[in-house]
């Protein structure tokens, strides 16, 4: 039976996942990578990192196949979008990449709106925003022009690292989409957004479908990874729309929820519904579309709240190989629905969805003398998921008639989390056995190898759900109240938040 090879590139680490041809998995590892903050706002990663992680996670991905990899057909690369690796006319980096966490960009990002902001909506179908390429470009023209000057390629991250495996400079619809330089319509890159802020065209790179083939591992790649020379590598596409893809969401109408960096809200549509509160991308599926909403930091929060409220139990479940996750979920499972009147906003990266301001900043409101950390664990958990009731409400609005709800992400390994959120939300999810961008992946390998007939035929044969949770609709009801007060302090912090802003200059 072929195996097949997914290799994501997320914003906090490297995952590979082997399956076979029923999607039973063969195969995985996990390798973290750094994200550097040189000032506030400020967000990069430095792509040297990300090839050490891809040869590490490969090899340790492939000591647990019985075949080593002799036996695998294809591989595909996913990673987060919206992040531009510049190169210069000998190959070299110019600089460190920015990634779509980053929000330096608030001043170009206003000034486009202003100028230009109906004229990208109409061809890009998203308002610009921090997250985007085109902003992050435009700062860069601005306060490094000489970088700017010497720009001769743009790779996204997957295809960067997948420019490394192969030697190939490309990338596909759904990722091109992600830079807000590309009319995924007429399926090329938009030269009147390109003009806006003097870039040539010609630094972007071809366009393919997710599937197709565009290389093959070379001899160099092969003995630095382990990988087979020679071994079929397919465009891939963004993260989240492998996890889609991933965790069966390939029919108009259906929900995925995301409990990863960000979290994420998307459902699919049988045609672009552009919205000025969220993302529309073209799905990996030829001929339907997907609408995406989000929120800057989920997992991302409960991670953050874990390197600074659990130092020492992180370190010495670590040392004892457990994990610390589980002991916060336990302290959170403790304190009951409400957490006493402690609420969390998750706006440690500012706000997305419905807010798109990069001025909102995280808080913890409501605390006494009575709150002790199981407290705080439960905050965060309830914060985030009803910063995702947000995204919901958006998400309703414009494609009524949801059939079913799947929640994925790495936070989806919390029951609590889950029951957490189909609690706030008020509606029952499915959970996908497997559900992360690097099983999506694969599963497009094998779509573009031919092993499957077609991403619908794969995804019938190879996502299989574990688990059905419904909500407890005694604490639905109780969550509604509390979501009132939430969405209240966000209004009347507001104003303040932009003050604070202001004053540590950001």
């Amino acid at each position: 039976m072929p195996e097949l090879m997914g290799i994501d590139f997320g914003t906090g680490g490297c995952k590979v996942t082997v399956i076979d041809a029923v999607g039973t998995v063969k195969g995985s590892a996990y390798t973290e990578y750094a994200t550097h903050y040189p000032h506030p706002g400020w967000s990069e990663q430095d792509p040297v990192d990300w090839i050490k992680a891809l040869i590490k996670t490969v090899k340790a991905c492939l000591e647990q196949c019985d075949d080593t990899g002799r036996g695998l057909a294809g591989l595909a690369v996913t990673a987060s979008t919206h992040n531009a690796v510049l190169t210069d006319s000998d190959g070299r980096i110019i600089r460190p990449c920015i990634m779509w966490t980053d929000q330096r960009s608030i001043d170009q990002t206003a000034w486009l709106k202003k100028q230009f902001g109906e004229q990208i909506f109409a061809i890009g179908m998203q308002y610009p925003s921090p997250t985007w390429t085109l902003p992050q470009l435009l700062w860069i023209k601005e306060n490094e022009p000489e970088a700017y000057k010497r720009i001769a390629r743009i790779s996204f991250v997957k295809d960067h690292v997948r420019g490394f495996l192969t030697g190939d400079w490309c990338t596909d619809h759904v990722d091109a989409q992600g830079s807000l330089l590309y009319d995924a319509r007429a399926r090329a890159w938009s030269r009147d957004i390109c003009a806006m802020i003097d870039l040539p065209a010609t630094v972007l790179p071809p366009v393919h479908k997710s599937k197709d083939v565009v290389g093959t591992v070379s001899q160099q790649a092969a003995e630095l990874t382990g990988l087979p020379a020679g071994l079929p590598v397919a465009a891939g596409c963004s993260d989240t729309a492998a996890e889609d893809f991933g965790a069966g969401a390939v029919e108009p109408g259906q929900m995925v929820i995301k409990l990863a960096t960000a979290g994420n809200v998307n459902i699919v549509t049988r045609e672009a519904q552009p919205h000025p509160k969220s993302f529309t991308y073209p799905h990996v599926v030829e001929n339907i579309w997907y609408t995406a909403l989000a929120t800057n930091a989920c997992a991302s929060s409960y991670r953050w709240f874990r390197d600074n409220f659990f130092v020492e139990e992180k370190n010495d479940f670590e040392k004892n190989g457990r994990n610390v996750y589980r002991f916060m979920d336990e302290l959170a499972s403790q304190a009951p629905v409400g957490a006493l009147g402690l609420m969390y906003h998750p706006y440690l990266l500012g706000e997305r969805c419905p807010y798109y301001n990069s001025k909102l900043r995280a808080s913890f409101i409501g605390m006494g003398m009575v709150h002790k950390k199981k407290h705080f664990a439960r905050a965060v958990l309830e914060g985030v998921a009803f910063s995702l009731k947000d995204c919901y409400q958006i998400a309703q609005g414009i494609t009524p008639g949801i059939k079913d709800v799947r929640l994925i992400g790495g936070g989806a390994k919390s029951r609590l989390w889950c029951q957490i959120v189909s609690d706030v939300i008020g509606v029952p999810v499915l959970k996908p056995k497997n559900d992360d961008s690097s099983f999506g992946g694969a599963l497009l390998a094998g779509v573009g190898k031919g092993v499957f007939g077609s991403e619908i035929e794969a995804a019938k044969i190879c996502v299989k759900v574990e688990n059905e949770l419904q909500p407890n609709w005694d604490n639905h009801a109780r969550y509604g109240k509390f979501f009132e007060v939430y969405r209240d302090i966000v209004k009347d912090l507001e104003a303040s938040y932009a003050k604070l802003y202001e004053y540590v200059a950001y």
